[in-house]
């Protein structure tokens, strides 16, 4: 039940619960064994010692059996290598091991005890516990860390796992599944117990290194009370714990072209309309899967330590019929975790899972060049502290604090600032939206290698304001002048004036001081009180400073060379003419004016597309979950009574900043118009950036009685209730034809056009 007023005696209620009830863990993540001791006439044996021990996992419970014969020791930890060990007074003594326990459930075992003086010879026996639970009443799936590392599967995504469960299924192969038909964001995924599921999208929010998994449980039907905001199924997961034993494991698995020299993936061309393999086999590729796992103790039988850490890289040739290229993917998966047994009965865990992932030239296709992909970015971290507390063996706490956290991000391949000088967009006008003229023009907005700079554009005032003084010169610019942010061309004559210092005054018709041969007042732009270049009185070019910095006076090439060539020059244009007045050592090319930015565009004429991305996302999600749970079992109150009850209270977050950028079409087709022609069609944004923020409560509260009245008859009843509040702010974007094809559909449904013409035109 979901209601979306908010109800303060809620919350107070809420805060009586969980202080009422020590914090705890959902029960699913614990196990335990239970069972009965008879004599060998089948009578119950009370005052029986139990003990179970687990070396590996440095455990010992024990208990004594009740009046009838019964014994219940949890929780434990799952696993394999249990040993049951039970002894009475008179009696031989039997032990069984190798005992495996899962998570979330109880295992079952009679043992038959005989008189000592009977007992002739010492056997072993290995317990195996029911196949069949008969107190189960929900439909699930286990698969346990053995059966894991023995499938075959591709990768190391515990996600492959999941659709081997009956009614799960995984068709599009993203990893999020769906169970029974129901849609992929109803599964919730809970990791040790808390939900690592993403708020925004409703997805898996979290890469789990798959050697860290002790246990994966898929639960398609039937879930008691105690899980709750997922209407698909849940797919439950326990990870490895250290022990008293140090283990390690390390592997390497490794695939390049190197071993594939005929050319991975390459169809025959006949596929593809006779395009083929247009650069494929000239990819380098290489995927390399690192991963390592240690675990041990601390302090044996007190603290234990489990680590373990992976590196993926893929790297997938990808043919896209008009090009070829790579798409790598990095990930990193990181997991720890830390055991202490604080006393006999109170227990601390505490552990972190940390995933980032990278994936490159996403969005690409045949008619997307590289450089209009972007970079994916997603992954976080995930930290949990975990509690038990066990009064006695019916009775016994957990608490779990979480805190989720990731922040994907889109970045385009390449960066929007293309002539990196800092400027996407100068809002002129102030209006807070991009015109098609307010886009970074660089230095040359109509591309003749002149400078384009009109520094007096805000207030027009004739004076230099904050933001107009380009080149920090402390000079207002003339209207209509040219101006460069290094040199200068004030006169709009063609030339750099800074390269040719002695042209100060020649901005001034007729001025006499033109080309004077003495520094005056601006032309020692350099400070070293030398005349950088310029003319003599007859218009001859001459040089007067040591710009090759050898000390020599004149320099090595005072005069102008036929083979002296400007780097990067156009030919024809204007600082190819300035080849006549300066060496060619000197460096022309830092002169020429920075180009604009370029935009995302798509021509009309071929439809290919190239440019920067037009979408930059940052988002921020997380989660942080208080979670108590409490077991109690019953055994004689009407029949056997497991009752488990508590409360989660989780606050999760969300916030997105979007940065939109426009969208060019050249060589578009106006409307009415049969042929192209050399028009720009533009696509620009109504905010250029966009900033969302979303954020929910839920508080859950339940009670759920696992009833046995008769040994053969189970009955599960449970209560749960839940509340969210949610608020958000931001845009949501709008496409009026969309919703105009919604509104008809939905007017005709209601009976909306009848008696209506069929081309409106009448009614």
């Amino acid at each position: 039940m979901i209601l979306k007023r908010s109800f303060p005696f809620l919350v107070l209620l809420a805060g009586c619960i969980l202080l009422a009830l020590p914090s705890l863990l959902s029960a699913q993540t614990t196990a335990g064994l239970k069972g009965t001791v008879l004599d060998k006439d089948g009578a119950p044996i009370p005052g029986a010692t139990v003990l179970v021990t687990n070396p590996a996992l440095g455990i010992s419970q024990g208990g004594v059996t009740d009046a009838k014969g019964e014994f219940r020791i949890t929780p434990l930890a799952p696993g394999r290598g249990y040993e049951l060990a039970v002894s009475f007074p008179g009696m031989a003594k039997v032990k069984l091991s190798d005992i495996e326990l899962n998570s979330g459930k109880i295992s079952t075992l009679q043992v038959t005890l005989r008189p000592e003086k009977e007992m002739q010879e010492k056997v072993t026996v290995k317990a195996i516990s029911e196949v069949v639970n008969t107190a189960d009443t929900t439909t699930q799936t286990s698969f346990t860390s053995e059966f894991i590392d023995s499938l075959p599967i591709i990768g190391r995504n515990y996600q492959d796992v999941l659709a081997l469960a009956p009614g799960v299924s995984d068709d599009d192969g993203d990893g999020n599944p769906n169970i029974h038909g129901a849609r992929d964001t109803d599964v919730i995924t809970l990791v040790d117990g808390v939900s690592t599921t993403d708020p925004y999208t409703g997805k898996r929010g979290q890469e789990l290194n798959i050697d860290s998994i002790q246990e994966i449980e898929v639960k398609t039907s039937g879930s008691s009370a105690e899980f709750g905001r997922g209407q698909g199924g849940y797919v439950t997961i326990v990870t490895k714990s250290g022990g008293n034993d140090f283990e390690g494991r390390f592997q390497f698995y490794w695939r390049s072209n190197l071993l594939d020299g005929d050319g991975a993936g390459i169809d025959d061309p006949q596929l593809h309309g006779g395009l083929g393999e247009l650069g494929l086999r000239d990819l380098k590729f290489t995927d390399y899967l690192p991963f390592i796992s240690v675990s041990g103790p601390i302090k044996k039988d007190k603290a234990w330590y489990y680590f373990t850490g992976e590196y993926i890289q893929e790297q997938t040739p990808v043919n896209a019929l008009t090009q070829a290229f790579v798409r790598t993917t990095k990930e990193k998966r990181i997991f720890g975790k830390l055991s202490w047994d604080v006393s006999t009965n109170h227990k601390l865990v505490f552990t972190a899972t940390i995933d980032p992932q990278e994936f490159d030239n996403e969005g690409l296709d045949s008619f997307t060049a590289v450089e209009a992909g972007y970079t994916e970015k997603e992954g976080g971290q995930n930290y949990v502290l975990k509690e038990t507390a066990v009064f006695n063996p019916n009775v016994f706490l957990e608490t779990t604090v979480q805190h989720f956290n990731s922040s994907p991000k889109v970045i385009p391949t390449l960066d929007a600032d293309t002539n990196h000088n800092g400027i996407l967009f100068i809002d002129r006008n102030h209006n807070h939206f991009i015109d098609a003229t307010e886009r970074d023009p660089g230095q040359d907005y109509d591309r003749d290698n002149h400078w384009d700079v009109f520094e007096d554009f805000l207030k027009k005032n004739g004076q230099l304001d904050d933001g107009e003084d380009r080149d920090l010169d402390g000079r207002l610019t003339p209207p209509h002048a040219c101006e460069g942010e290094t040199r200068e061309d004030q006169d709009c004559d063609g030339f750099l004036d800074t390269i040719n210092e002695d042209d100060t005054f020649c901005n001034i018709p007729g001025d006499p001081r033109c080309h004077n041969n003495q520094l005056d007042v601006g032309e020692d732009r350099d400070g070293d009180n030398f005349l950088d270049g310029g003319f003599d009185a007859n218009g001859n070019p001459w040089v007067s400073e040591d710009r090759n910095h050898n000390g020599g006076v004149p320099d090595d090439r005072p005069l102008p060379q036929a083979d002296d060539v400007i780097p990067d020059c156009v030919p024809g244009t204007v600082p190819c003419q300035v080849i006549g007045h300066e060496p060619a050592y000197y460096p022309y090319n830092r002169f020429l004016p920075l180009p604009r930015d370029r935009d995302l565009q798509q021509d009309q004429r071929n439809l290919r597309i190239n440019g920067p991305y037009n979408e930059s996302i940052d988002r921020t999600l997380g989660r942080v979950t208080l979670r108590q749970d409490l077991t109690v079992f019953l055994p004689d109150k009407g029949g056997q009574h497991d009752i488990k009850m508590g409360g989660i209270i989780e606050r999760e977050t969300f916030s997105s900043d979007t940065s939109l950028r426009p969208y060019l079409f050249p060589n578009a087709q106006p409307a009415g118009s049969t042929s192209l022609n050399p028009s720009i069609g533009v696509q620009l944004p109504a905010e250029n950036q966009v900033f969302n923020t979303a954020n929910s409560t839920t508080f859950g509260m339940y009670i759920n009685d696992t009833y046995k009245p008769i040994p053969n008859l189970t009955l599960n009843l449970g209560l749960r209730f839940d509340r969210e509040a949610t608020d958000s702010f931001g845009y949501t974007p709008f496409d009026p034809l969309q919703q105009r094809i919604l509104f008809d559909r939905i007017n005709a449904l209601r009976g909306g056009e009848i008696n209506k013409a069929e081309d409106l035109t009448e009614g």
